[in-house]
């Protein structure tokens, strides 16, 4: 694998952590605010903190071997390729299950709020 895909591949996993969508995120309700607000926002809060979707190690996994398959057969050295592409693979598969869980922990979020009663639309 070249020094510019490395690169490239680097920016794509850095670019991927950036776009994720914080639990931390103010929540946008659509009227007002009622006197449990706060208190549930506490709870489903931590609820969504602790959620996991139990997938981190199958997507980093799935991304490395793709990521060797691809390495071995652009490099001219094929194990040398194979080695960076795994381990690019590993970190682009990383990066995209954490932020499939941060999309997951928003939801888990808003739906925890809308089930206590509130108007949370995002």
């Amino acid at each position: 694998m070249t020094h510019n895909a490395l690169t490239l591949s680097l920016i794509a996993v850095i670019t991927l952590g950036a776009c994720t969508a914080p639990v931390d995120r103010p929540l946008t309700v659509d009227g007002t605010r009622n006197a449990n607000f706060d208190h549930d926002y506490t709870a489903c809060h931590a609820q969504a903190a602790s959620f996991t979707n139990g997938a981190g190690a199958e997507t980093a996994a799935t991304g490395a071997l793709v990521g060797a398959a691809i390495g071995a057969v652009d490099a001219e050295d094929e194990l040398e390729g194979a080695l960076a592409g795994a381990a690019i693979g590993g970190l682009v598969g990383a990066a995209e299950n954490a932020s499939s869980v941060e999309d997951e922990r928003r939801n888990v979020l808003i739906r925890c709020m809308q089930n206590r009663g509130h108007d949370v639309i995002g």
